[in-house]
């Protein structure tokens, strides 16, 4: 949504009308208030607010993480190593386009992205923490080590 120089980008408007982000803080108290009336119905509130608050942590872990491996690959393509598809609109890992990947350690990155980080919170806030660690967390810090990897590798080659 944000182009390298940190201006909004026309993204923006796509994600606000999908209804996929909150963008203030209310918002998404808003949100928060609702999912814990829905809880509630099955629980008390103060387990619901201790579940969500666990599946806020994750959320944070897993960005620190997908953080990590999008520094690598931007890094990349900053120094030439990885080449800008002429679809992306600059070069860094574009991630509405990354499901056709054009190398490996970009499709790591999109599997990162839109399944690992998604699996990690999803278990996490549907209490489910094996769920979360097995199918989530675990192959999200194993993504990264092969992004780490294979960085290296790619630097060695292009002797960078």
């Amino acid at each position: 949504m944000l182009d390298l120089e940190g201006k909004l980008t026309a993204r923006l408007d796509l994600v606000k009308k999908e209804d996929l982000v909150r963008l203030t803080q209310e918002a998404w108290a808003n949100e928060r208030v609702k999912m814990l009336k829905n809880c509630n119905r099955c629980h008390s509130l103060n387990f619901a607010k201790g579940e969500l608050e666990k599946g806020d942590r994750m959320v944070r872990e897993t960005e620190l993480v997908l953080g990590e491996a999008i520094q690598i690959v931007a890094a990349l393509y900053k120094d030439g190593i990885l080449q800008k598809p002429k679809s992306y609109a600059s070069a860094f890992p574009d991630f509405l386009a990354l499901h056709d990947a054009p190398s490996t350690i970009e499709h790591h990155l999109w599997l990162m992205f839109m399944e690992y980080r998604i699996r990690a919170f999803q278990g996490s806030f549907h209490a489910n923490p094996d769920y979360a660690f097995w199918y989530g967390w675990s192959p999200l810090k194993q993504a990264l080590v092969e992004i780490k990897e294979k960085a290296q590798e790619m630097r060695k080659k292009a002797g960078k």
